[in-house]
């Protein structure tokens, strides 16, 4: 398992309750591909620095996460398929 980080941007126009919905479903997916997320930060709604699929503000999610490598691809693919997920960046950490 290796060390990565997981920033994630939101769709402003979920509710609250869509919002932890989503979040846990990507969770779930990161753990069955025994993924453990070790630390978790909400950085909350914040203005983007150009539109996103037509959105100008979104909601910021950090994590901090021991994966393994193949299973990268998998998250990706779920990550992709999600339309309220903007944006997200997977990076190994040192």
């Amino acid at each position: 398992m290796i060390d990565y980080e997981l920033t994630l941007v939101l769709s402003a126009d979920l509710s609250s309750e869509d919002q932890k919905k989503l979040i846990e479903k990507i969770k779930k997916t990161i753990e069955e591909q025994k993924g453990k997320i070790e630390k978790q930060e909400d950085w909350g709604k914040k203005e983007l620095a150009y539109p996103i699929k037509k959105k100008k503000m979104g909601f910021y999610f950090w994590w901090e996460a021991k994966l393994d490598p193949e299973s990268l691809s998998k998250i990706d693919k779920k990550l992709k398929m999600e339309e309220e997920v903007l944006r997200y960046l997977i990076l190994r950490k040192e």
